[in-house]
C-alpha cells in the first residue's frame, strides 16, 4: 500500500475518531448536563409553585384576619352569642353592612365566609355568587364542611393558631383558612373562629403561576397518580412532547394528601443545547473537513512530494548505474538530511566500487594483475602493435609438482612459493612487461616489443633461471621448476584468447614430455594435442561400439616346449585415425579414467575366448594386464568371480599382470592383490627392471611370476658378461620361488640362451606375433609348441 493512501487513511481515521469522540462527549456529558439543568430548573420552579400556593393561602388568611381581628367582628360574635341569634339587633345589622357587605367577597377573593362561636356553631355564613354579585346562605356542602372542620380540628385558642389549606368539594377544590376572632388590641380572649374559602378554578391556578414558559396544574389525588409517584412526595414523569413534568403531593386542611401539584415546562436548556450542538456539529464537521483537507495538502506538498522526488532521484541513479550522480539538496528538514546522507552513502559506494574494481583486477595473494586485467592488457597490446612489424610474446608458466608442496607441507608453504615466484618474475622482466597470475600455480607474462628470437631466448632464459632458484621457507630449502609455453603475436595468431590457448598447449606439451623446459607453440603441436583429445573422447564409447579386438601372443613353457599360456593384447581401430598403438591409447585411457570400463570389457572377452578354447580342447591360461585404477576400484574381485562362474572357468585360467608402478601405489593395492591371490588368481609382475620399485617389494607383495622386460633381452649376447643381468634376475626370482617369463624374444640365439639360463617361459616374435583367436587356434594345431591334452 502506498504511503499516500496510508496517510490519508490515518488522517481520516483520526478525524472520524475525533468526530465520534466529540459527538459522544457532547451527548454523554453536555446533553446529560443539560437534562440535569432542566431538571434542577423544574425542581426550582416547583418550589416556587408550591411557595406561590402557600403565598395564596397566606393572602387568603391575611384577608380573613382583616375581618376576624376587628372590634366590630368581636362585638358581633359577642352579641350574637349573648342573644343566641346573629340576625337581631342594630349592632349585628351595622356589622353586616360595614364588614360583610357583598363587595367584601370579591375584594378579598372569598367565595365563602363563616363566623363560628367557641362551640363551632356558625353565627354567620355567606356564600358569594359571582355571576349575580350577591351573598347567599351557606350551601349544604359548605355547612357539612364546617361540621367536618369542627369535628376534626380544634378551635383556635390563641391569636397565632391560624390554619390554612384546601379541601376537595364536589364542585372542586377550595382553598380555606381558619383564624381566631379577636379584638383589635388582642387583649381579650378568643371568642370564635373565622373561616374563609375560595374555589380553586383553572383561572385561579393561572393567577397563582404566571410563568409564560411553564404551566401549573392542580388535581385531586387519584390511584394512577399514586402509582406514578412510587411512594415519593415529589416525582417526575417521562419527557413527552418536549415537555418535562414534575409532581408534588399537597396535604389538605386536615394534613391528608389530597391534591397533586403538577408543573410542566419545556426542556429549555436541553433544546437550547441541542440547537447549539447542531450548530457546533456542523461547524466542527466543516472544521474537521477543512483540517483533513489541509493536512492532506500539507502532507502531499511537504512530505509526499519531497519523498517522491527523493525516490525518483534514487531510481534514476539506480537505473543509470552512474555513481557520479548526486541528489540536489534543498531546505533544512529531515528529507534534506536524508538527501545529504544518501549522497554521502553514494560517495562511499563510489569509493568502495573503485576500490573493488581495482581489487577485482588484482590477484589477492600476489597483487599481480588477475585474468581479467591481463586479458585487458593483452587486447590493448594487440591493438597497439596491430598493423606494424612489432611482435608480442605471451609466456605461459605452470610450476612443476606444486600440488605436492601443498599436499605435503601445506598451503602456507604453497602461498609463500607463489608470492616469491611472482616477485622473482617481476624482477627479471622489463618495466613495460605485464606479469599476471591466472589462477592456481599458473602465471602469464606479456613481453612487449621483443625484436628477435635471440632476445626472446635470452629473456626466457632469465625467467627460467629465476624460477629454478631454491626457495627458503620456514627453514626449508625447496627446489622448484616450471614448465613454460610461449606463443608469439602475430605469427601464432592475432586473437588474445587464441594466443593464451596456444601458449597453454605449449606448456601442456612440456608437462607431458618431462617438465622443466620451454616450448613454443606450433601447428604440429596443436594437431598432436587435438588428436589426443579426440582419441580420449572416442575411448569412452569404443567398447560399446565394438571397436576393440583382442589378440593373443603365445607363451612357451621351456620344460616341454608347449604353449600353455597366452597374453591377451588389446587392439583398437579408431573411427577417426584407424589402428592406434596400445602405447598411445592405453595412457590416454588411464589418464581419462576410461581404462576401468575398457578393462572390464577385456576381462569378459578373455573369459569368453577361454571358454571357446576349452570347448575345443585347448586348456590355456590367459595373462591379462590390470591397471592400477582397476585394482583401486571396488568390485574387481566380485567381477572376476562372476565371470568365472558365468563362463565356467577355474581361477587358474587367468593370470593378472601388473606393472612395477602399481607396487608403490600404497597398502590398498597390497590388500587387493592379497584377496585376488587368495581366490586362486596368479599375479604376474610385467616389465620387471624398468621401474623404480625396490627389490623388497618382491618379498612383500603377493607376486607369482616375473616378466623380464624386452630391453634386457635385446642386449643379451654370447660375449662375456652379455647375459649377466638376465641371469641375475632369473636366479633371484627362482630363489624367491617365482617363475620367470622372458618377453621380447626375436632371435633364435636369444631363445637358446634363455633356455640355458633357466627361464621358465618364453615369449616373443620369434615364437609368434599376437594372433586373433581363430588364428591362434590354427597356430596351436599346426605348430610344434602344442600338444593336445
Amino acid at each position: 500500500m502506498k504511503l499516500r493512501k496510508k496517510i490519508i487513511i490515518f488522517i481520516s481515521f483520526v478525524a472520524i475518531l475525533g468526530i465520534g469522540a466529540t459527538y459522544l462527549m457532547l451527548h454523554v456529558f453536555l446533553l446529560n448536563r443539560f437534562e440535569k439543568l432542566d431538571k434542577a430548573e423544574l425542581e426550582r420552579n416547583l418550589s416556587k409553585a408550591v411557595a406561590a400556593y402557600h403565598q395564596e393561602l397566606e393572602k387568603l388568611r391575611t384577608g380573613l384576619l382583616d375581618i376576624a381581628v376587628r372590634d366590630e367582628t368581636y362585638q358581633f360574635i359577642e352579641t350574637a352569642a349573648a342573644t343566641g341569634s346573629a340576625d337581631s339587633g342594630s349592632t349585628a345589622a351595622a356589622f353586616l353592612r360595614s364588614s360583610l357587605e357583598p363587595t367584601t367577597y370579591p375584594m378579598n377573593h372569598f367565595d365563602m365566609i363563616a363566623l363560628l362561636d367557641l362551640g363551632g356553631q356558625p353565627l354567620y355564613g355567606g356564600s358569594y355568587d359571582l355571576p349575580a354579585g350577591t351573598v347567599t346562605p351557606l350551601t349544604q356542602e359548605q355547612l357539612t364542611l364546617i361540621k367536618l372542620i369542627r369535628s376534626r380540628l380544634p378551635v383556635p385558642g390563641t391569636p397565632g393558631e391560624s390554619r390554612s389549606g384546601f379541601v376537595n368539594l364536589d364542585k372542586g377544590t377550595m382553598l380555606i383558612t381558619l383564624t381566631p376572632i379577636l379584638n383589635s388590641s388582642k387583649d381579650k380572649p378568643v371568642i370564635g373562629t373565622a373561616i374563609a374559602g375560595r374555589m380553586l378554578h383553572q383561572d385561579g391556578i393561572a393567577q397563582l403561576w404566571e410563568d409564560t414558559l411553564s404551566t401549573m396544574e392542580m388535581s385531586r389525588l387519584s390511584t394512577p397518580l399514586l402509582a406514578d409517584s412510587g411512594g415519593e412526595r415529589i416525582w417526575t414523569s417521562p419527557v413527552s412532547g418536549g415537555q418535562m413534568s414534575i409532581h408534588t403531593l399537597l396535604d389538605d386542611l386536615f394534613d391528608d394528601p389530597g391534591m397533586v401539584l403538577t408543573l410542566k415546562e419545556p426542556r429549555q436548556f436541553y433544546n437550547s443545547g441541542m440547537k447549539s450542538l447542531s450548530t457546533f456539529r456542523m461547524f466542527y464537521f466543516i472544521s474537521i473537513m477543512l483540517m483533513l483537507g489541509s493536512s492532506i495538502l500539507f502532507v502531499n506538498r511537504f512530505i509526499l512530494r519531497r519523498m517522491s522526488s527523493l525516490v525518483r532521484n534514487i531510481r534514476m541513479i539506480g537505473s543509470s548505474k552512474d555513481l557520479s550522480i548526486r541528489i540536489p539538496s534543498s531546505g533544512q528538514d529531515e528529507f534534506s538530511e536524508v538527501e545529504v546522507e544518501f549522497n554521502r552513502m553514494i560517495d562511499s559506494l563510489e569509493q568502495t566500487h573503485d576500490e573493488l574494481r581495482q581489487q577485482s583486477m588484482l590477484d589477492p595473494l600476489t597483487r599481480l594483475p588477475n585474468r581479467s586485467l591481463f586479458f585487458d592488457k593483452l587486447n590493448e597490446a594487440i591493438a597497439a602493435v596491430k598493423g606494424s612489424d612489432r611482435q608480442i610474446v605471451l609466456v605461459f608458466i605452470d610450476l612443476d609438482h606444486f600440488k605436492t608442496v601443498n599436499d605435503t607441507l601445506g598451503h602456507d608453504f604453497g602461498d609463500a612459493i607463489l608470492k616469491e615466484t611472482a616477485f622473482r618474475i617481476t624482477q627479471v622482466v622489463g618495466r613495460h612487461d605485464v606479469v599476471s597470475r591466472l589462477g592456481g600455480d599458473e602465471f602469464t607474462i606479456l613481453l612487449y616489443d621483443v625484436p628477435d628470437e635471440d632476445s626472446i631466448a635470452r629473456q626466457l632464459s632469465r625467467i627460467q633461471e629465476a624460477l629454478s632458484m631454491p626457495h627458503r621457507i620456514k627453514g626449508h630449502l625447496l627446489y622448484n621448476t616450471a614448465s613454460i609455453g610461449i606463443s608469439i603475436y602475430p605469427q601464432n595468431g592475432e586473437d588474445a584468447d587464441y594466443l593464451v590457448k596456444q601458449a597453454d598447449l605449449a606448456m601442456f606439451h612440456v608437462k607431458e614430455t618431462g617438465r622443466n623446459n620451454i616450448f613454443q607453440y606450433s601447428e604440429d603441436l596443436e594437431a598432436g594435442i587435438r588428436r589426443k583429445k579426440v582419441l580420449a573422447q572416442q575411448l569412452l564409447s569404443a567398447a560399446a561400439g565394438n571397436e576393440f579386438e583382442l589378440h593373443y601372443q603365445p607363451i612357451v613353457s621351456t620344460g616341454q616346449f608347449q604353449v600353455s599360456k597366452v597374453e591377451a593384447l588389446l587392439r583398437w581401430n579408431s573411427p577417426s585415425y584407424g589402428n592406434i598403438s596400445p602405447a598411445e591409447f592405453i595412457p590416454l585411457a588411464e589418464s581419462s579414467g576410461s581404462i576401468v570400463g575398457i578393462g572390464s570389457w577385456v576381462l569378459r572377452q578373455v573369459c569368453a575366448d577361454m571358454r571357446e578354447f576349452r570347448s575345443r580342447g585347448l586348456e590355456l591360461t590367459a595373462a591379462v594386464n590390470i591397471s592400477a585404477l582397476q585394482l583401486m576400484q571396488p568390485g574387481l574381485l566380485e567381477l572376476l568371480l562372476e565371470l568365472l562362474d558365468e563362463y565356467e572357468l577355474p581361477a587358474s585360467s587367468l593370470e593378472l599382470e601388473i606393472t612395477e608402478s602399481v607396487l608403490v601405489s600404497g597398502d590398498g593395492i597390497f590388500l587387493s592383490l592379497q584377496q585376488l591371490r587368495a581366490h586362486g588368481f596368479r599375479i604376474s609382475l610385467d616389465d620387471f627392471g624398468t621401474g623404480f620399485s625396490s627389490l623388497s617389494y618382491l618379498r612383500r607383495f603377493p607376486v607369482d611370476v616375473i616378466k623380464i622386460d624386452r630391453s634386457f633381452i635385446s642386449e643379451m649376447s654370447r660375449e662375456a658378461q652379455g647375459d649377466v643381468l638376465v641371469k641375475a634376475i632369473i636366479e633371484l626370482s627362482h630363489n624367491l620361488g617365482l617363475r620367470v617369463v622372458s618377453e621380447g624374444i626375436e632371435q633364435r640365439e636369444q631363445f637358446d640362451m634363455l633356455c640355458e639360463l633357466g627361464s621358465d617361459e618364453l615369449q616373443g616374435y620369434y615364437i609368434s606375433r599376437p594372433l586373433q583367436a581363430q588364428a591362434l587356434y590354427s597356430f596351436l594345431e599346426q605348430g610344434s609348441y602344442y600338444t593336445r591334452r
